[in-house]
């Protein structure tokens, strides 16, 4: 709060100045308007807002750095590392909390320097980050953008960072995925802790005393080289099943001078060479031999973690070869229980559709009997269906008979009415009733006439009808003799269908029988032609064997006689040790009395300087009075 404050005070300072000078010279008319020399940059999260809520000085600022019409003084941008939004939102977002109109243009985000990547943004791209990863690549200028959870949802097997959420069996791929051509972020993999590091290469990688040995001072602060240098051994063994002893049993060359030399630098070559090779499985691709000289704790860390990422995944694709081996071995014991089942309904079949000599007479004659009964149903139905017919044609003629008999009926009470009407009339005209009686007695006997002939045929008829009852009798048994005979013969389709179902099953038993006999044929072949090569390769693998043990020899050989001329160097070497020593004590006996004789000879130069200037003073006092007597001399003279 008292930067803050600090800086509230000048800022509303210089903007004072600013504006006292902006209005002297607008009164001057000399400007109407000054770009201002300067600008002001502001960070937001925990300077302007703390989460939400905005800072009280902070508004109060704001409201200085602004003229009446609510525009900056001077230009004004919000920084901040923050990429989960667009830049539209945040700008909104502060224009609400400062009460003041921001811009997206004054507000810079962590994506904003994308913009700069222009040669990217017609690329194929895989983002990464949170909240709307798309909408801010596509705002920054990207076209082809494609998330991590749309790579996941396509390649499910990918997600090597939530193992839980990984599918345990393989799903189709999404074929029209483009391919990826440029990437915003490089990580693929969990950088873990150092104790998780160290709990996971004590139980999985490391056995027995190494494991107990290996600590977390192996690798923090400093990481040991030799430690590390043990562990990617293992780590080799682990995956390659190449053995530690294999890294310093490397033949050398009769020609090679000082073989010694080559005893510290073939391992660490070997290893690296080998670490070099597979680590850009884990997605590590710049190992180089400085990592195992001089290994740096950070980098040490991450290329642990990427093969504990390996390892877990390897683990996992183990797991799932397992469950399908298991499967598959379920699977042929099925195989095997079907073909048992297959050659038991085979024998039943056979058993089903034989049959016994004693029976084969029976059966012709069931046969034929059922042929002469299939003949005679034939003729009974032809001879239902005219019989049907007859009936028909029979109800018919009935129909009609019993018409005409209403007919007649309604005739005789019209006719019957009439000779009422005619009784009435009988008074008034004799004659007429006369020729009327005759009429009706003409009538009344073609009347009878007519009724007797339609008795006669009524009996006729009724005798008819009486047949057809019997007759429709006779063929009620007749149909239920062929509904039996129906049933009968259904049953016999069924056993026939049957028959046929079970021959099919039969003949698509053999062609899967076949099939898998040609199968089991050519795993045969494949065995046999498996063991041949394997006998091969054994007897292969024991001439070399034979080979790499003879060159073990000649090299174990070689190695004693460089263990010799090294036992004589080493003797040639303390032998000049020694002499050294020698030369070393007489050099010192030397010095000694060098410094001996340069003390004595300082003590004889002393004595000598100090004899030559007495010598030099008695000189000089003689000189003295030799002068002093040629004066007395001269004044005598």
């Amino acid at each position: 709060m008292k930067a803050f404050a600090a800086l509230l005070s000048s800022s509303s300072g210089v903007c004072s100045r600013h504006v006292r000078r902006v209005a002297a010279l607008g009164r001057c008319g000399l400007c109407s308007k000054v770009e201002p020399s300067f600008g002001l940059l502001f960070d937001i999260d925990g300077v302007l807002v703390r989460g939400k809520t905005p800072i009280p000085a902070a508004k109060r600022a704001f409201q200085k750095l602004v003229d009446t019409k609510g525009q900056f003084l001077v230009p004004v941008v919000f920084v901040t590392n923050a990429g989960n939004c667009l830049r539209q939102k945040k700008a909104d977002q502060l224009s609400h909390i400062l009460g003041v109109p921001i811009s997206q243009d004054q507000v810079m985000m962590s994506h904003s320097p994308l913009r700069m990547f222009k040669k990217y943004h017609d690329k194929h791209v895989l983002v990464s980050g949170q909240g709307p990863v798309l909408d801010i690549a596509k705002n920054v200028g990207f076209t082809n953008v494609i998330s991590i959870d749309m790579l996941r949802e396509s390649f499910p097997l990918l997600d090597m960072v939530d193992h839980n959420r990984r599918p345990k069996l393989p799903s189709s791929p999404v074929v029209n995925l483009p391919r990826v051509e440029a990437g915003m972020t490089e990580n693929t993999f969990p950088v873990y802790k150092v104790d998780a590091i160290v709990q996971f290469y004590r139980t999985e990688v490391l056995t027995g005393q190494e494991a107990k040995h290996f600590t977390k001072s192996d690798i923090t602060p400093n990481p040991k080289a030799e430690s590390i240098q043990r562990l990617y051994m293992r780590v080799l063994q682990l995956l390659l099943r190449f053995r530690p002893e294999c890294h310093y049993t490397v033949p050398l060359s009769e020609n090679v001078q000082y073989p010694m030399l080559y005893e510290w630098v073939t391992p660490v070559m070997s290893v690296y060479m080998r670490m070099y090779q597979f680590l850009p499985v884990c997605h590590v691709y710049d190992f180089s031999l400085n990592d195992l000289l001089n290994p740096k704790l950070k980098r040490t860390i991450t290329i642990l973690s990427a093969i504990q990422n390996f390892l877990h995944f390897r683990k996992q694709r183990l797991e799932m070869t397992a469950a399908h081996q298991q499967s598959f071995r379920s699977d042929m014991d099925r195989l095997q229980a079907y073909t048992r089942e297959i050659k038991e309904a085979e024998k039943k079949i056979e058993k089903l559709t034989t049959i016994p000599p004693e029976q084969q007479a029976e059966a012709k004659e069931l046969a034929a009997a059922l042929a002469e009964l299939t003949t005679n149903t034939q003729h009974e139905y032809q001879d239902v269906t005219a019989m049907n017919e007859m009936v028909a044609q029979f109800k018919t003629e009935i129909a009609e008979i019993s018409q005409k008999l209403t007919q007649r009926k309604v005739d005789v009470a019209t006719l019957k009415d009439e000779i009422s009407k005619l009784k009435s009339q009988i008074v008034e005209s004799p004659e007429e009733l006369k020729n009327e009686m005759e009429r009706m007695k003409e009538n009344v006997k073609s009347i009878k006439m007519s009724k007797e002939l339609a008795d006669e045929r009524l009996v006729e008829r009724q005798m008819l009808v009486q047949c057809a009852s019997q007759v429709e009798a006779e063929i009620q048994v007749l149909l239920k003799q062929l509904q039996d005979l129906q049933s009968i013969m259904c049953k016999t389709n069924q056993q026939k269908e049957e028959v046929q179902r079970l021959a099919a099953m039969n003949e698509t038993l053999q062609k899967e029988l076949k099939s898998m006999s040609n199968e089991e044929t050519q795993m045969k072949r494949a065995l046999a032609m498996k063991l041949d090569k394997q006998s091969k390769q054994q007897i292969r693998r024991q001439k070399k064997k034979e080979v790499k043990d003879q060159q073990v020899k000649n090299i174990y050989g070689q190695y004693d006689k460089i263990h010799q001329k090294r036992e004589e160097y080493v003797k040639k070497i303390e032998e000049s040790n020694r002499e050294t020593k020698q030369f070393k004590e007489k050099m010192q006996e030397l010095r000694e009395k060098c410094n001996q004789h340069t003390q004595k000879a300082q003590e004889i130069y002393e004595r000598l300087l100090t004899t030559l200037e007495q010598y030099n003073k008695r000189i000089e006092n003689i000189v003295v009075e030799t002068n002093a007597d040629t004066l007395k001399m001269k004044s005598h003279f």
